[in-house]
């Protein structure tokens, strides 16, 4: 899986993707913004994109909140000085991470389906073996290796889902550093992150006046960029980085 980056324009937009996911989780998004003359660069977090769940495993949260600052260090060098990050999920932890080193290239960011405050009971673990086992059934793996493989990954996720928290509750713990504008997206029928955690997240920023944009989209599961009302979502994402951008 490669990353997506098209160079165009003056201003950047990075998008990083969820948990387990890859690039396309935002190719349809990434698309509309190049459309509307932005450039846009959606890296591959190390370890996602390959035919085995346990490459992501080898990894670690750390490892990523560090790719996120080279991404971001990488749009720089290409020469933007207006930039703007989002992420999915997981992704929207690194992007939060991001805003809250105010570096003047940042102009505006936000997340989308993001437990930007840990959670209090988090369905990844379940989810993530799930899709191991969908991942590895279409290899045509023996049964008993099968098994074995998906037995060590419950494992294994369990702990890693830990160290992802445990980055979570650092981010999450300097909000208050964020000075940029900040869209917040959730969908109203997400099976992965209560109501009750975003609507804390939301308030919380609001709380100490920051300027949020808050979207709910109540149709829409988990993964907003593919869902049901994702042209609704897309446009309302061009539509806050072109008002930010503006001013």
């Amino acid at each position: 899986m490669e990353a997506i980056y098209e160079k165009q324009g003056n201003e950047a937009v990075l998008l990083f993707h969820a948990y387990s996911g890859t690039p396309n989780d935002v190719r349809m998004l990434a698309r509309l913004l190049e459309r509307n003359g932005y450039a846009v660069y959606a890296p591959v977090f190390s370890g996602h994109g390959t035919n085995n769940p346990e490459d992501i495993l080898s990894s670690s949260p750390n490892h990523w909140r560090k790719e996120a600052e080279e991404a971001f260090q990488f749009l720089k060098n290409e020469g933007f000085e207006k930039i703007y990050v989002f992420g999915l999920s997981m992704g929207g932890i690194f992007a939060t991470y991001l805003m809250e080193k105010n570096d003047p290239a940042l102009v505006a960011g936000g997340v989308f389906s993001s437990p930007i405050y840990p959670l209090e009971h988090s369905n990844v673990p379940s989810s993530f073996v799930m899709y191991a086992k969908l991942l590895l059934e279409k290899q045509n793996i023996e049964q008993t290796v099968l098994e074995k493989r998906l037995t060590a990954i419950e494992k294994e996720v369990v702990q890693q889902v830990k160290e992802i928290k445990e980055v979570t509750e650092i981010i999450s713990s300097e909000l208050n550093k964020i000075q940029q504008p900040f869209f917040i997206a959730q969908a109203g029928l997400d099976e992965m992150i209560p109501a009750k955690d975003i609507l804390k997240s939301v308030t919380q920023l609001v709380a100490e006046n920051k300027r949020v944009t808050f979207q709910w989209y109540e149709k829409s599961s988990h993964v907003l960029t593919v869902g049901k009302q994702k042209k609704e979502f897309e446009e309302d994402v061009l539509a806050f980085i072109q008002r930010e951008g503006a001013k």
